[in-house]
């Protein structure tokens, strides 16, 4: 019986695939950990913007003349709420670092039945 020879070579088209394959999931790889690395600073300094040094050109809330009801600070927030006329009100609450006006709004009082 003949002797079959197995050849010591592998097919050269294998050898070229194992090859494709291992650079392909390398540069996958690194692809991968190059976008994590990248979004993670971005994501960090996301928050880090710098404030402007510069201050509001005007500061200066003005609220309605009447009757001062009640002046409340708590977080940070000032809410004052003024009497304007007989059954009307007007709320502010301004910012106290920022100075800034951040809602205003006015409210009607009105008799309810279920008070009296």
């Amino acid at each position: 019986m003949p002797e079959i020879k197995k050849s010591s070579k592998p097919d050269a088209p294998f050898i070229f695939l194992k090859w494709l394959v291992i650079v392909l999931s390398v540069v996958m790889i690194l692809g991968f950990l190059f976008l994590v690395t990248i979004l993670g600073i971005k994501i960090a300094n996301f928050n880090k913007t710098p404030q402007p040094l510069t201050e509001p050109s005007n500061s200066d809330i003005l609220i309605t003349e009447g009757k001062v009801e009640s002046i409340n600070v708590k977080d940070g927030l000032l809410t004052i709420v003024v009497k304007v006329s007989e059954g009307y009100f007007e709320v502010s609450v301004v910012d106290i670092k920022d100075r800034i006006l951040l809602n205003q709004f006015f409210i009607e009082q009105k008799k309810s039945f279920y008070n009296e």
